[in-house]
């Protein structure tokens, strides 16, 4: 198989090959692995790895492989509540997160966030309050 170029933002391990080797080889043999790493605070999407198969080509290439900027994880919990991510996994662009909360605790701020292009979430973390505390402070108790 030919040498195939890493994602942007990203680059390949190849197994048991030195640098030097790395820089001069031109064929890889098949059944040969290389493992896609991103840079920075990114995280792949798509198949990490491929192998080369018999007729000189690489598993999965019809599926991208990119290097997208992570949003911060304490987003992806909710205490007193539910996170449910679209489409599950890390979360990378584009990740959508849906806010519930559990029985008896209202849900303060908005019930959905957007990871950006610049890895952070559109609106603030949102809370889940106690329908009793939150009644309570509407009548001045």
């Amino acid at each position: 198989c030919a040498i195939i170029r890493p994602p942007r933002d990203g680059g390949i391990r190849y197994r048991g090959l030195t640098q030097e080797q790395i820089r001069s080889v031109q064929i890889l043999p098949v059944d040969y692995e290389i493992e896609y790493i991103c840079r920075g605070n990114r995280a792949i999407v798509g198949p990490k790895v491929r192998k080369c198969l018999p007729d000189g080509t690489w598993t999965d290439m019809d599926q991208q492989s990119r290097c997208l900027f992570l949003c911060p994880h304490t987003w992806t919990s909710l205490e007193n509540g539910r996170v449910a991510l679209q489409p599950p996994g890390p979360p990378v662009e584009g990740t959508v997160l849906h806010y519930s909360c559990y029985a008896g605790f209202l849900l303060e701020g908005r019930n959905i966030s957007h990871c950006t292009k610049q890895g952070n979430w559109d609106s603030p973390k949102p809370l889940c309050i106690c329908e009793l505390l939150s009644t309570l402070s509407e009548h001045g108790a």
